[in-house]
């Protein structure tokens, strides 16, 4: 379409709406007519949705308004624009006519369900479950109640609730930088009194406040309040001494700080401590110093193992279906230091035998943590299930059957058949070498799993392992011809869940990377060390010197042998035709081969009569220690429950709310975590409202719209305060 040469006159009727310079609209109600420099070009019914999609669709066509310009002006998605021009070009005004899903005709909310879903909103209900409550979808309570139909309760906190304005960033820069006390220390008779030991804890106290840093993690405060930190936190540890932070304020600034990617206490020295004060409702969070000490004064109780176990208790209450299958596996825990010296094992990410702590982490079906224990020495799978997993996991389940499942390094027939005497199920890879089976007797075997389709080419056989003993040896032949074998000791569950459960466990070496990557699995919570426990025995040092030396020994050996091999092969006979001529010819290279034979022969000796293994204190060297075990716990803990937390959160979407959820639903959720919002008290409500800023794109802050209605039917109260939290979600414009 050829350009305009002259531009049109800002004319527009007296009472309409401007779009921009040219284009503007008048709605009397009844109908709506578009003007462009005050000529009317296009005119439809106030309620006619095909007709306003058409006239938006000609003013686009018209070169008269952009799809940014319509999109101010009535609040609907730019890319709606765009797929509504692409429909009238494809198939002209018919393409932009929704077609119903589902029983052709209309569904109305009926007068009954009117006043079920008021009644429901009355009540305190979510627009979420007022429409679950009447069989509708959230969008349709929604738009019931823009159109007058249904009204929101009295008590529900709207954005206009809440007049006083909260203070801006740079105005709380300004005050931070000038308190009396160091940055930040506002609340100074608090301090005061804290100092002089005369209070437990400073309480909560909120300020209006705007656009506040990482105040989106406060959306997962319901979550850790869920899992237990405070409530099982408070159980354990009681209180701390008197001082202006607190149990509650310390463990929280933990959990926060594990959300918020804050590697360590150091970390907070580059964090604004006023905007994450505001998180636990004091003037600023507590420095590194300040959390080292709280820190030492948790570990000096010793009672890490005990809130993880409190913790796991809680979440095995919660979802005791969870526990039909759980993931044992190990994760290796490199040392890079030269200060002290600890045990070695191999660290199969690096293929090195390092310096290293051996924690053995326990998932649920799901792959969700559940506990975890650390080995002094490194103690190999079978020996830490046998000392720690197994009775801890007999503790929480009672005498319930469980099916334990890892990978090759527990591989040990009479092992299982331990296992499967004392009340426990095994899964696990076969190991070693097997004669493949003919492909005749493999099958395609499809079926679901928990909700997931798979699909196998399977094979089934009854394998005795040890006299006595049999097992369910399940086979998966794989597109290049490679078998898998799968042992277990379930008899009666189908062959594609044995399969599915079993390859699943990729699903814990993804949580042990995820971890690394995010929560700093492998970084020191301490620079302490502790001696290792009396009685402690290690791989005798000596021996495994003198067998290292043996290795070498005989790698040089074969080299020598191979050169003297290789002599023999290309001996000229007609100059040494008998064997004792060559033998005199190589006599250097004969001298040496037994010289070194005699030599390895000694070693082996020596090797003899020296026991395997020794106990820690007896070892030669330096002392050999482990790394503050305490410490190390209490915090993994802590982000084993901020893990847990933020799959909280990614289970409140699906697909439908936020495309990918799975594959992106915890990108979204750090996302929000590091999202701005106004924190905003009502005293004479009895509300915190935690009003979060716009995300990057459109369907983002629809998922935190879902998010914030979901966790606003949880009606928590933010500890240590009357305020109840609620949430709300930046503005979206409505999808047409």
């Amino acid at each position: 379409m050829a350009t305009t040469i002259q531009p049109f006159l800002p004319l527009k009727p007296g009472e309409a709406v401007e779009i921009n310079d040219t284009v503007s609209y008048l709605d009397d109600g009844v109908n709506i007519g578009y003007f462009a420099a005050g000529v009317p070009v296009f005119s439809h019914a106030s309620d006619d949705a095909v007709g306003r999609r058409v006239a938006w669709a000609q003013l686009i066509a018209l070169r008269l308004a952009t799809q940014k310009d319509l999109s101010s002006a009535f609040g609907v998605y730019r890319t709606t624009l765009y797929r509504q021009q692409l429909r009238l070009k494809k198939a002209g005004v018919a393409g932009l006519i929704d077609e119903k899903s589902g029983p052709k005709g209309p569904r109305k909310l009926t007068s009954e369900m009117l006043a079920r879903a008021q009644k429901a909103l009355d009540d305190g209900k979510s627009k979420r479950a007022a429409g679950k409550k009447v069989g509708v979808d959230e969008s349709t309570i929604r738009n019931a109640i823009e159109q007058g139909w249904l009204r929101e309760a009295a008590g529900e906190t709207t954005k206009a609730s809440l007049g006083e304005p909260g203070s801006q960033p740079a105005e709380r820069s300004a005050e931070n930088a000038v308190a009396p006390l160091g940055v930040a220390t506002t609340r100074i008779l608090d301090r005061v009194l804290a100092a002089a030991g005369k209070i437990e804890e400073a309480a909560p106290e909120f300020k209006p406040s705007s656009s506040v840093a990482n105040a989106g993690a406060l959306l997962a405060l319901p979550a850790m309040l869920d899992l237990g930190l405070l409530d099982v936190g408070e159980k354990v540890y009681g209180s701390l001494r008197n001082g202006f932070y607190g149990l509650r304020s310390a463990l929280l600034c933990l959990g926060f700080m594990a959300l918020l990617r804050i590697r360590n206490p150091e970390r907070m020295q580059f964090e604004a401590p006023g905007e994450l004060g505001t998180l636990l409702g004091l003037d600023r969070a507590p420095e590194a110093k300040t959390i080292r000490r709280k820190l030492a004064e948790l570990v000096g109780r010793g009672q890490a193992s005990r809130l993880s176990a409190g913790l796991a208790e809680r979440w095995v209450a919660r979802s005791p279906r969870a526990l039909g299958y759980l993931y044992v596996d190990g994760h290796v825990r490199a040392y890079h230091g030269e200060k002290h010296r600890l045990t070695k094992t191999h660290v199969a990410r690096r293929r090195l035998c390092m310096p290293a702590t051996t924690d053995y982490w326990i998932n649920d079906k799901n792959a969700e943590p559940l506990f975890f224990v650390t080995g002094e020495a490194n103690e190999r799978l079978i020996a830490s299930m046998k000392a720690s997993i197994l009775p801890e996991v007999r503790r929480l389940v009672g005498d319930r059957r469980v099916t334990m499942v890892f990978d090759r390094e527990g591989w040990s027939p009479k092992w299982f058949q331990e296992l499967y005497g004392s009340g426990f199920d095994v899964l696990s890879y076969r190991r070693g070498k097997y004669d493949p089976w003919p492909r005749r007797m493999f099958e395609t075997v499809s079926g679901t799993v928990d909700g997931h389709a798979a699909s196998y080419d399977l094979a089934e056989k009854m394998a005795r392992i040890r006299p006595g003993f049999k097992m369910r040896e399940i086979r998966r032949l794989r597109p290049g011809g490679k078998q898998t074998a799968v042992m277990t000791t379930r008899w009666k569950t189908r062959a594609i869940e044995v399969a599915w459960r079993m390859f699943e466990r990729w699903r814990q070496e993804n949580f042990f990377r995820y971890m690394r990557e995010h929560f700093a699995l492998d970084a020191l919570a301490s620079r302490g060390v502790e001696p290792l426990s009396d009685g402690k025995t290690i791989p005798n040092p000596r021996r495994a010197k003198l067998e290292k030396k043996l290795a070498r020994l005989k790698t040089e050996l074969a080299k020598i042998e191979k050169a003297y091999g290789a002599r023999a092969f290309e001996n000229d006979e007609s100059i040494r035709p008998t064997a004792r001529g060559f033998k005199i010819a190589n006599g250097k290279l004969g001298r040496e081969i037994r010289a070194l034979r005699r030599k390895g022969e000694r070693l082996k000796e020596r090797i003899k009569t020296l026991p395997e293994r020794v106990a820690a204190t007896d070892a030669e060297g330096p002392q050999i220690v482990k790394l503050d075990p305490e410490t190390k716990h209490l915090t993994d803990t802590i982000k084993m429950l901020a893990y847990r937390a933020e799959t909280s959160l990614v289970g409140l979407l699906n697909d439908n709310i936020y495309a990918r959820t799975e594959e992106e639903g915890r990108a979204l959720v750090r996302e929000i975590m590091r999202a701005p919002a106004d924190v905003l008290p009502d005293a004479r409500a009895g509300v915190l409202l935690v009003r979060l800023h716009g995300l990057a794109n459109p369907r983002s802050n629809a998922a935190v719209r879902h998010l914030c209605e979901a966790l606003n039917e949880k009606k928590i109260t933010y500890p240590g305060t009357r305020l109840q939290v609620r949430y709300e979600a930046p503005d979206v414009a409505s999808i047409l």
